[in-house]
């Protein structure tokens, strides 16, 4: 995952969003613009099929008239879980891994206390 350039800069967009809402959620809009370019920087990596099947779901779940919240925790903690398990892989590496681990972090924090 460290090699490409469109997920590096897709973890540098990502925390640069988070951070700037403080502790305010994102709204709906920004969350699914982040997921399309997600989606777009994954393209082609049958490794990554299940966190796009993810990333798909939190997008849909976000475009619900009315969303439902737990189902989006729940899958914020869990792309939170695979953020941290790529982090941590043992062929993980370059300066991209810490900000693959703050992102974790962050999906975390949303996720529980959203």
């Amino acid at each position: 995952m460290g090699s490409n350039t469109l997920e590096e800069g897709m973890i540098n967009d990502t925390l640069d969003t988070f951070r700037a809402t403080g502790q305010a959620p994102i709204s709906p809009e920004q969350g699914m613009m982040l997921i399309d370019g997600w989606l777009q920087a994954l393209q082609g990596d049958p490794n990554l099929d299940q966190l796009k099947r993810q990333l798909t779901e939190l997008h849909t779940a976000l475009q619900a008239t009315q969303p439902n919240e737990q189902h989006i925790r729940t899958l914020l903690v869990s792309l939170a879980d695979k953020a941290q398990e790529v982090a941590e892989d043992a062929n993980s590496e370059g300066t991209w891994t810490g900000g693959l681990e703050s992102l974790s972090k962050i999906l975390r924090h949303f996720g529980s206390n959203s």
